[in-house]
């Protein structure tokens, strides 16, 4: 008997629907890109919280001044590498509504107004990232289970 996967995501991609009307294009967290730029994120991160000795009794936020905002370092790669597309989204151009195409730019903009759209499309790309490890385990499974012939 076949069993089909309850949730296949072509292309290691997905449609979701955040928000009634628009619909974003969302990649696997499990993408080459987005993990590496990810990881220099979060050494960039790690090395600004060392030299401003965050963590210690030394850490003094008086101290800090103009820095990177993790928020946006966050915000761009998830927007770059994990937000590929969207249905739904418009400017208002003389007055007039329009649908605009997608750029990393603009997915930027947009988490930005809708901030719990960050975490939805995080959840949804580990979603399908945790689908894609599960495939390749059954695939395993499968491929050992040969028969005597």
């Amino acid at each position: 008997m076949l069993i089909l996967n309850p949730r296949i995501d072509l292309n290691g991609e997905r449609w979701i629907e955040p928000i009634e009307g628009l619909r974003l294009k969302v990649a696997s967290a499990d993408n080459h890109q987005y993990r590496s730029r990810n990881a220099l994120v979060r050494r960039h991160i790690d090395k600004m919280d060392s030299s401003l000795k965050v963590g210690t009794p030394d850490f003094s936020l008086a101290e800090v001044g103009d820095i990177d905002s993790v928020d946006d370092l966050l915000i761009e790669n998830c927007a770059r590498y994990l937000l590929r597309a969207w249905e739904g989204v418009g400017e208002v151009v003389d007055g007039k509504e329009q649908a605009i195409e997608y750029t990393p730019e603009k997915g930027v903009a947009l988490i930005k107004q809708q901030p719990e759209l960050y975490w939805q499309i995080l959840a949804t790309a580990a979603e399908i990232a945790e689908g894609k490890a599960e495939q390749v385990k059954d695939t395993v499974k499968k491929s050992s289970k040969r028969s005597p012939g």
